[in-house]
């Protein structure tokens, strides 16, 4: 089957597993005890806009941040808002929900994706961290996240 991304994937390197959890503290005590997870960082984002299947929103999110296997593990508590953090946790799940690549040109890889099939199905910025992640569900078993860090234009 021809690749209908038209995009070279097989150089990424999974940089964080994406966990949605209803109470982010009690997972990553959990985690830190079981697993020897070296201590979460606990960062509150509140009130950011995001794009949620096409249509504007603003959530507010507690993230828990380690390292383990030399990846990032994040850990996602949704405090307030619609996105498809909220449509994990309705539909009754916990846990793995993304894994994420840090790339550079995220635009280049919107653009890919949509031209294959897939759509952005949650979109924003966070300091200069941009995302997207893609509706990779069915055919890959999870969502799939890239992420850029904006870089400062310099003056010419």
């Amino acid at each position: 089957m021809k690749n209908p991304l038209n995009i070279d994937l097989s150089n990424l390197k999974i940089e964080q597993f994406g966990y949605v959890f209803k109470d982010v503290e009690k997972q990553a005590k959990i985690m830190e005890s079981i697993y020897g997870i070296p201590k979460f960082a606990i960062l509150e984002d509140e009130d950011y806009p995001i794009e949620y299947r096409g249509k504007e929103s603003k959530i507010s999110t507690k993230i828990a941040i380690s390292r383990f296997f030399n990846t990032q593990v994040e850990l996602i508590e949704l405090t307030k808002g619609n996105c498809i953090y909220k449509e994990f946790l309705d539909a009754g799940r916990e846990g793995l929900q993304h894994v994420s690549f840090f790339i550079e040109d995220l635009d280049s890889y919107i653009d890919a994706f949509k031209k294959g099939g897939f759509e952005v199905i949650h979109y924003g910025q966070i300091g200069k961290q941009r995302f997207a992640y893609f509706d990779t569900e069915e055919s890959f078993g999870l969502l799939l996240e890239f992420q850029e860090t904006v870089k400062r234009k310099r003056k010419k």
